[in-house]
């Protein structure tokens, strides 16, 4: 076998990917071709795995990914749904219409792909994979929110969270809002599901589960008398519902008194 001269240090990225390549070619492999971005592609990884005795792991199916979360007949939220969502959290039919109304907007529960509404968060993400992705994918994972544009077409978005997922599904998953309340997937560990995929698998079924969704974070995060505390066309006694349920950000948004004008 020819001797080459090794890796050092102080070689680019690219000349250590070309002699791995070389080296592969040596061993009887074929020369495995860069991948789109000119450096270690997927075809150079399944040789390399395969020099070391490593069986690969199954591709990422994006087009599979996506169809499991299609539902062109998911049944809406009833009225009777509402009720009993109402009176287990001792508030009015209001405040969980008001809910609705504020995050679900125009946009309501499902695209008319039959895919549940979804916003990815990238910066939700790098902190689910302990930014382990903040270099290699600066365009899917960064720590601050606000870094780039969100996606406004629902086709873009779920390729975004297609994209996640191929990284690790399960913090895909849990970085992305859900539905008609637009629950953060990270949540699911408080609302008795057995695992992220679980939760998400009721969000698909129909509006019930958004629906519960939304009691269960109420529930499991102490808001019931913040909730109950909010007053139609009063911002500031829907502030402490709000910045728990929406975030610090809530006012630079104007989530308080958006909720309050819901309430009317």
């Amino acid at each position: 076998m020819r001797k080459r001269p090794p890796i050092t240090a102080g070689m680019t990225l690219k000349e250590k990917t070309e002699k791995i390549q070389l080296a592969l070619q040596d061993r009887g492999h074929p020369l495995p071709r860069f991948g789109a971005d000119g450096v270690y592609g997927d075809e150079l990884a399944d040789a390399l795995l395969a020099e070391l005795g490593i069986e690969a792991a199954p591709s990422f199916d994006r087009t599979a990914f996506i169809a499991r979360h299609v539902n062109l007949n998911a049944p809406a939220i009833t009225d009777a749904d509402i009720g009993r969502a109402a009176t287990r959290l001792n508030v009015s039919r209001r405040h969980i219409e008001a809910i609705r109304k504020v995050e679900s907007g125009p946009s309501g529960s499902f695209d008319s792909k039959g895919r549940p509404v979804i916003l990815p968060e990238p910066h939700i993400f790098s902190r689910q994979t302990r930014r382990r992705f903040d270099r290699s994918h600066p365009h899917l994972s960064y720590r601050r929110w606000g870094t780039r544009p969100y996606p406004m077409a629902f086709d873009e978005r779920w390729e975004l969270l297609a994209s996640m997922a191929a990284l690790d599904e399960a913090a895909a998953l849990e970085s992305a809002s859900w539905g008609l309340f637009q629950v953060m997937g990270f949540h699911w560990s408080a609302f008795d599901h057995a695992s992220v995929q679980d939760f998400i698998a009721t969000m698909v079924e129909g509006e019930a589960g958004h629906l519960e969704s939304v009691v269960a974070f109420i529930e499991a995060n102490g808001l019931k008398d913040e909730l109950y505390a909010c007053r139609a066309d009063d911002p500031q006694s829907c502030i402490p519902f709000v910045r728990a349920y929406n975030g610090p950000g809530y006012a630079r948004n104007n989530y308080h008194k958006k909720f309050a004008r819901a309430l009317r």
